[in-house]
């Protein structure tokens, strides 16, 4: 019997998944740092400019699956919000995302208070978060978000 909590278990195995390491394989993600509740996991991007670069992200994993994690864009560096002016840019959508705003989480529907900020559960299900989720889908998520700009580039991403 294991003495770790609910919670803690199921974030283990999201990150032992074979979806969570074929993403880290393909360089989309790495897990940065875990000590429970708290991961944070880096993000490959594609700058406007065409440049690779990644962003660093803060999840909050107090209650997953069961409750969505708490996601903050983060600097590591400094250990604090990554400021406004660091922010991934690139089209309405990506600025819509890492936005600040009152709760200063990511916005987005699967995120803890984002998702009942807006009530996104009904106008956005296949974002929304629920309990049958994972980690990855998260992770999924970020990835297309901060690689959107390959498009305007014309440059292919990994399958």
């Amino acid at each position: 019997m294991s003495d770790l909590h609910p919670a803690e278990l199921a974030v283990t195995a999201d990150l032992a998944s074979a979806r969570f390491r074929i993403g880290v394989k393909r360089g989309h993600w790495r897990a940065v740092s875990y000590v429970f509740p708290i991961l944070v996991i880096a993000v490959a991007a594609v700058e406007p400019n065409g440049n690779p670069s990644e962003y660093a992200f803060r999840f909050e994993m107090s209650g997953f699956p069961g409750t969505a994690p708490d996601v903050r864009i983060w600097d590591c560096a400094t250990d604090v919000l990554l400021a406004v002016d660091q922010r991934p840019k690139g089209s309405n959508r990506v600025t819509e995302a890492f936005k600040s705003w009152g709760n200063q989480t990511v916005y987005r529907p699967w995120d803890r208070l984002a998702g009942a900020h807006n009530n996104w559960s009904s106008g956005y299900p296949d974002l929304a978060w629920n309990a049958k989720r994972d980690l990855t889908f998260i992770l999924e998520d970020l990835y297309g978000l901060l690689t959107s700009n390959t498009t305007a580039h014309g440059i292919r991403q990994a399958a």
